[in-house]
């Protein structure tokens, strides 16, 4: 029986787990450090927002050059970059050249976030593409929520600058594991850009669907930690991400099977529900407990609708096209993402972080009608097509 976890793709998967773990440790860490040399307001949320703009921009290029160039070497390069850019935040200090790293940092990352995801693809047997994938994106969902914990961490024991080296070593290592995994693609002549064959559109929709849902996430990502602080209960933060890793471990155990089976529909819309109601619920939130069960909440919901939108994408693409089909589908994270820290860093000093977080909700109610009025029907079309 062909088996899901072999060498290449545990390889593949503790790489992926230290790389989104490592990037994520550093969205808690920037708006303090940025408070720190007196970068304040608006201006944090540019420098959080700075990197979606060119991830967003580079995606289609990523696509491109997944698909027509070696994958693994290009992986290889493209991490060995992006390792590079936490070294520039311990060295410079500037609102302009904090600016200049985040967006060098999208163009490198718009290529990693995508490599990682078609290379494990491509380690996988044919009929276990979907099931894999679906258990692969686990090192997503982890690594967001693990990366603010360790980051959290970190620069509570340590200064700004030696944060930042850290996440610089953490990355060298998921390097080193990348370079074990030696996978072998047979040589072909790329072809030649263009815009139009950059986007993959059957995954557009996916793209679309998710990024509504990543909206609320990234606000969550990036002012969990100030929110604590306002309410006095910053003392928990650290454990706000560990409960989100807890809610996506229950997630994963109790629901795989149903999404190994195809029941995805049902968990979609429980899952939006379930997001909503508490996303809500950050209007009236005042203790440690209601903190800690909000990322709970917020794993469980998360921990199933990120493995299971990549699965459908992924599940749905050819093997020649995967590159470019991801590439397409992680700009609802770059995009979404963007959106949720942005809106933060401008409503914020306005009509404050408790009712910011509210609103978002507003997010996971278009993303279930898109769901229910198109994309559930899209992704039944394309595997009838596909048979």
């Amino acid at each position: 029986m062909e088996k899901i976890w072999n060498k290449k793709f545990i390889l593949l998967f503790i790489t992926n787990l230290l790389m989104m773990a490592t990037f994520y440790a550093s969205v808690p860490i920037i708006p303090v450090y940025c408070a720190e040399v007196d970068i304040t307001g608006s201006k944090i949320g540019i420098v959080l927002t700075a990197m979606s703009i060119t991830t967003v921009l580079f995606r289609p290029f990523a696509g491109y050059i997944i698909d027509n160039f070696n994958r693994y070497r290009v992986y290889l390069l493209f991490l060995g970059l992006f390792t590079l850019s936490f070294l520039g935040f311990s060295l410079f200090k500037a609102f302009s050249i904090l600016v200049l790293i985040r967006l060098y940092m999208g163009v490198v990352y718009s290529v990693c976030g995508s490599s990682t995801m078609t290379l494990a693809g491509d380690v996988l047997p044919q009929k276990k593409v979907s099931e894999g994938i679906n258990r692969f994106t686990l090192t997503i969902s982890i690594g967001m929520a693990v990366g603010p914990f360790v980051g959290i961490q970190i620069q509570n024991h340590m200064s700004s600058k030696a944060s930042f080296i850290t996440l610089f070593a953490l990355c060298v290592i998921a390097f080193i594991f990348v370079s074990m995994c030696r996978i072998e693609y047979s040589k072909q002549k790329p072809k030649s850009f263009s815009l139009k064959g950059a986007f993959y559109g059957p995954a557009v929709p996916f793209m679309l669907n998710m990024m509504f849902i990543m909206i609320p996430f990234g606000a969550m990502l990036a002012y969990s930690a100030m929110l604590a602080q306002e309410k006095g209960i910053s003392s928990v933060t650290p454990y706000f991400y560990v409960c989100l890793v807890v809610g996506m471990l229950i997630s994963k155990f109790s629901t795989q099977k149903m999404i190994d089976t195809g029941k995805h529909k049902i968990l979609v819309i429980i899952c939006l529900i379930l997001l909503t109601a508490t996303m809500a619920s950050y209007y009236f939130m005042n203790t440690t407990v209601h903190f800690l069960i909000i990322a709970v909440l917020l794993g469980l919901g998360y921990g199933i609708l990120q493995p299971l939108f990549q699965s459908l994408v992924t599940g749905t693409t050819p093997i020649q096209n995967r590159g470019t089909a991801n590439a397409t589908y992680m700009l609802s994270y770059d995009i979404g993402i963007g959106i949720g820290s942005l809106c933060m860093g401008f409503v914020q000093n306005t009509i404050g972080l408790s009712t910011g977080f509210t609103l978002t909700a507003i997010a996971y109610v278009v993303a279930g009608l898109i769901f229910l009025c198109y994309t559930d029907g899209y992704y039944r079309n394309l595997l009838q097509n596909n048979k």
